[in-house]
């Protein structure tokens, strides 16, 4: 197995998606992460960019496993809840958080 599927997998597993679900939301054949990861054929590739939007991750983290994966839990799951924010509120935690790098 890749070490694009090994994040897959890993983030699935981490934000709690299921294969199934993850499948029907490709709009895939179920069964096609257990053929990924048993080698038969990478067409994963094909749906990079639905995972990570699935995921709420970077196709830079994806493919090559760099960018987020310095992130600690804690800072994943902060710009996690910033994006789900309004754009009121996203200025809101901008100046708060300008605020406190002064002190």
């Amino acid at each position: 197995m890749d070490g694009t599927l090994e994040r897959i997998l890993n983030l699935m597993k981490e934000k709690r998606v299921t294969a199934v679900s993850m499948e029907d939301f490709l709009g895939v054949p179920h069964g096609s992460f257990s053929n990924w990861k048993r080698g038969k054929g990478k067409s994963y590739y094909e749906y990079i960019s639905m995972i990570a939007d699935r995921l709420d991750e970077s196709l830079d983290y994806l493919i090559r496993g760099s960018e987020s994966e310095a992130l600690a839990g804690q800072e994943r799951e902060l710009i996690t809840d910033f994006r789900s924010l309004s754009d009121e509120a996203k200025e809101v935690v901008i100046k708060n958080v300008r605020l406190l790098k002064r002190t």
